[in-house]
């Protein structure tokens, strides 16, 4: 089935062709990322509504911080896959803990497939918060404050990159799930009408207005803090989740009536729907550095500090 189509590709586009013309070294990670940027680099600031501001940067400035941050979650990314498999190679760790584990890869994932769209959260400690408002304040001419929890988002406006901030709609993982919801509607409007991209799309679409678009989410805090779930794990009504090697069916052949009050056909559907996320993020990635013309030397960097070495697998286009 061909779900990278013309809605991945005109993505592709869109979001990592622009950035393929940057390069950030791994030594410069801790300083080249998207907050850095902003409290460092701006060069004016415009208030807009509703606790909403616009900045203007240098675009190689700002697109080296967002470069910078998507590297950032990148290495989250192979390192929590990592700990998953190893999580699902021994058998002693419950099912609660294996989907929690597998929970924060898809964070991870779903943030950096975020950001490779040039959109994010981002946390403002009591300091940057400070240092942030005090920016803001002095370029517009008025003393404001902001909430430390914020969402980026950035555009191209006759010809020049801006970064739009604004106060986050919801906590830091219920806001990345709604807007990987929306970045969803976006590529299904890219997609062409009779293509199997766009029904399996639709299908995702379906999930999640019918569980809620922060299902991920909740079924984690479930499993991990409701304590009935050791009794669901100890009676066999929760399992572990394994390799999916049959997600996409399972997101084309989702059934409300099948899943609801279900968890265990709840966790499948999650992994499906995950997995699909990781797809095209690591996609992404592999995109950028085949324009780039290099290999991926954010996984060598890791495969450095590492006796045993993480490999990658290649993501083609038809599943």
């Amino acid at each position: 089935m061909l779900i990278l189509d013309k809605g991945y590709n005109e993505t592709r586009n869109k979001f990592v062709k622009p950035l393929s013309d940057y390069s950030v070294q791994y030594r410069h990670l801790r300083n080249s990322n998207i907050r850095n940027i902003l409290l460092t680099k701006t060069k004016n600031v415009e208030k807009l509504g509703n606790k909403e501001y616009k900045f203007y940067l240098n675009e190689s400035d700002l697109l080296k911080g967002l470069l910078g941050d998507i590297l950032l979650f990148y290495i989250r990314s192979i390192l929590q896959k990592n700990d998953f498999e190893q999580v699902t190679k021994n058998s002693e760790f419950s099912a609660n803990w294996n989907i929690v584990t597998n929970y924060y890869l898809a964070f991870f994932n779903a943030s950096l497939l975020l950001r490779l769209c040039h959109r994010g959260n981002i946390f403002f400690d009591k300091d940057n918060k400070k240092s942030i408002e005090y920016i803001i304040s002095t370029m517009i001419g008025e003393v404001i404050e902001i909430d430390s929890n914020q969402f980026f988002s950035i555009q191209k406006i006759d010809g020049e990159y801006v970064l739009f901030l604004s106060r986050s709609e919801a906590n830091t993982h219920e806001v990345v799930w709604k807007k990987i919801h929306g970045l969803l509607d976006e590529i299904l409007l890219l997609s062409n009408s009779k293509s199997e991209e766009r029904a399996f799309l639709l299908s995702c679409q379906c999930i999640n207005q019918k569980l809620a678009d922060t299902f991920p989410s909740q079924l984690r805090n479930k499993v991990n803090y409701q304590p009935i779930y050791g009794i669901e794990f100890l009676e066999k009504n929760l399992f572990s989740i394994r390799q999916n090697e049959n997600w996409v069916k399972e997101i084309i052949g989702f059934d409300i009536s099948e899943v609801k009050n279900n968890d265990k056909r709840m966790v499948n559907v999650y992994s499906a729907y995950t997995t699909y996320i990781e797809k095209l993020a690591y996609r992404l990635m592999q995109d950028y550095f085949e324009m780039k013309g290099s290999g991926d030397y954010i996984l060598s960097q890791v495969n450095k500090c590492r006796e045993k070495k993480i490999e990658i697998e290649e993501i083609g286009f038809v599943y």
